[in-house]
């Protein structure tokens, strides 16, 4: 007797970036690169005549429209509670991209997500993970001439970051006790380090990588050779060697970390090291 197993219904819950839901939920395996037919045919349901719009969406070119969102809710059979956590995705990743306070969105998806698995990564965990400047300002706090005011960090950070973001900073990471006050009220770094395990969202890894990357992008531009160094090196690679090269690159790092982190220093620096496949 043939039988048909009904795979789980995805839940958005799961998800901290609404593409990472749409590109897993409405097209086999997510690739929606590899997909045209699927595509074609999940917008049509959408009620556009072409993909364009839709492509652009789970590229991250824009945003969803309030007529999409509801036909893709729609489309998805999503309940009431599961659309406002859909849409509060949209508004989330909205005012990062324009460096305005996320906070209270913020505040807001997380009690939408209170009842996921106590396994889970909070999005307020996320927050600290996902945008740069959580772990520049706490490597800040601990630098012997650290100042607690946000016209101060401002200027330290060289202006990358909005002072409504420094407090946000502060406040979420006071709240999750990555820092704290000691005696006498100065803010003292409770965890020095951050290790991330395979709990952490992807979308988050991503995200951090993604603002790490464009401050040295910004580095070439704006500092001179003698404070900056960027090399770089195109080779024939094999794919066997490949998990032994990664584990080459996570030991440079350590060691370098070891041999250079100065707890007196009063500047911070940032190494990104990128190793991937040009080739197809």
């Amino acid at each position: 007797m043939n039988e048909t197993i009904e795979k789980p219904r995805v839940s958005i819950f799961d998800f901290d970036n609404y593409r990472d839901f749409l590109i897993k939920v409405g097209l086999p395996d997510g690739l929606y690169s590899h997909s045209s037919n699927n595509l074609q045919s999940w917008s049509k349901r959408l009620g556009y005549k072409s993909s364009s719009s839709l492509t652009m969406v789970l590229k991250g070119q824009r945003p969803p429209s309030s007529e999409m969102l509801g036909a893709i809710a729609e489309d998805l059979k999503m309940n009431t509670r599961e659309r406002n956590y859909f849409e509060l995705l949209i508004q989330f990743e909205k005012l990062n991209k324009k460096n305005k306070d996320s906070k209270k969105v913020l505040e807001k998806i997380e009690r939408l997500n209170s009842d996921k698995q106590a396994n889970s990564l909070g999005l307020k965990d996320f927050s600290a993970i996902s945008e740069w400047y959580f772990l520049a300002i706490k490597q800040l706090i601990s630098t012997p001439s650290f100042v607690e005011d946000e016209g101060w960090i401002f200027r330290k950070l060289r202006r990358k970051v909005t002072l409504s973001q420094i407090r946000s900073a502060l406040s979420i990471m006071l709240e999750k006790k990555t820092i704290a006050r000691d005696d006498d009220g100065k803010l003292i770094v409770l965890k020095p380090g951050l290790i991330t395990t395979n709990d952490v969202p992807s979308s988050a890894i991503r995200r951090h990588h993604f603002g790490m990357i464009n401050r040295a992008l910004e580095a070439i531009e704006e500092q001179d050779v003698s404070q900056r160094q960027v090399t770089s090196v195109t080779m024939k690679f094999k794919e066997e060697h490949l998990e032994a090269a990664k584990q080459s690159l996570f030991e440079f790092v350590k060691d370098f970390n070891n041999k250079y982190s100065d707890k007196e220093a009063d500047d911070l620096y940032q190494m990104n090291m990128q190793f991937f496949k040009h080739t197809r």
